[in-house]
């Protein structure tokens, strides 16, 4: 019953907060001097005819409470609005965009994990010993570097001593896909192995000193099984839930790293919409990151307490 009451107050703050933020970013944009009709019409000659059909067909002529609800109204039957460059619909550009950004995610999530987790317990393993500082120190100076800085040095590598590599290109096959994410995917997975790598590391401290491994020494247990069956299982817990809401968060992270590589993902057409003063697509993508991070540490707390049974659920 507890389960019960903890998801269904979760949906409704995931509802109420996507509902607000929806209000907040629909009428922040209006207050922006540049007149939606200059958008639409871009570089064509502009009529009164022209301005007319703009106005009717983007609801322009209404007030502005009610195009509100006329925009909820069609996210809510999957119509996310066409958007006024392009004048193409925003839900069909989201769909061959979104590949490419939870690629890069999924991506740099997995390998930073894995990455992190391997230099937390050789550093907890390690403790006070010269390994331990050593990757102590590496962590520290990794997490003081911005990602705007490592993608210009990677960018400024790959140009001078990697010359046939391309950040342009094509997406048409599964390697070809790889290879446009990989770098960028690295850089982002060097963010969290930095931020995991330390939480691994007092994690894993924190299991080895904890009552219940002197039973395990006493046992006579080697030192891998004692660390590794039991130590490491309850330590990795804690990690994989900071990993997960790190993925949630990096949904929005993406829009550095893809303006930065050229990439034409979502985080790139967030960049080119607030450029454009294009405020369907911002608002709607806006909205896309928020609920995706909402979800992903909804589901990530259903499953700490799935995986932890001592996590109570208030």
């Amino acid at each position: 019953m507890a389960y019960v009451k903890y998801i269904l107050k979760k949906l409704i703050q995931i509802v109420v907060i996507t509902f607000l933020v929806s209000l907040l970013v629909f009428f922040s944009l209006r207050l922006n001097p540049t007149s939606p009709l200059t958008v639409i019409i871009g570089n064509k000659q502009s009529t009164p005819e022209l301005q007319q059909q703009y106005t009717e067909q983007f609801d322009l002529d209404e007030p502005l409470l009610k195009q509100y609800i006329i925009w909820l109204k069609g996210i809510a039957h999957g119509d996310l609005g066409i958007d006024y460059v392009q004048k193409q619909p925003i839900l069909n550009q989201i769909i061959d965009r979104i590949p490419i950004t939870i690629g890069l995610v999924l991506f740099s999530t997995i390998l930073g994990t894995v990455i992190a987790i391997l230099i937390g317990v050789l550093a907890a393993m390690k403790r006070g010993t010269w390994i331990d500082s050593a990757l102590s120190t590496l962590m520290l100076v990794i997490s003081s570097i911005p990602t705007f800085v490592l993608s210009i040095l990677a960018i400024l590598f790959l140009s001078k001593y990697v010359p046939g590599y391309s950040f342009i290109g094509t997406y048409s096959n599964t390697a070809e896909f790889i290879s446009r994410i990989s770098v960028p995917g690295i850089i982002m997975a060097v963010g969290l192995v930095a931020t995991l790598g330390r939480v691994t590391r007092s994690s894993m401290i924190s299991q080895l000193q904890a009552p219940y491994m002197i039973t395990a020494k006493a046992k006579g247990l080697g030192k891998f099984n004692k660390t590794f069956k039991h130590a490491f299982h309850n330590a990795v817990i804690p990690v994989l839930t900071v990993a997960g809401y790190m993925f949630a968060g990096a949904i929005g992270s993406t829009v550095l790293i893809e303006q930065i590589f050229s990439l034409p993902g979502i985080g790139g057409m967030l960049v080119t919409g607030i450029q454009q003063n294009n405020y369907p697509i911002v608002q709607v993508l806006v909205l896309v990151m928020l609920v995706s991070y909402l979800i992903m540490s909804f589901v990530v707390d259903i499953l700490y307490a799935v995986v932890d049974p001592r996590v109570e659920m208030k």
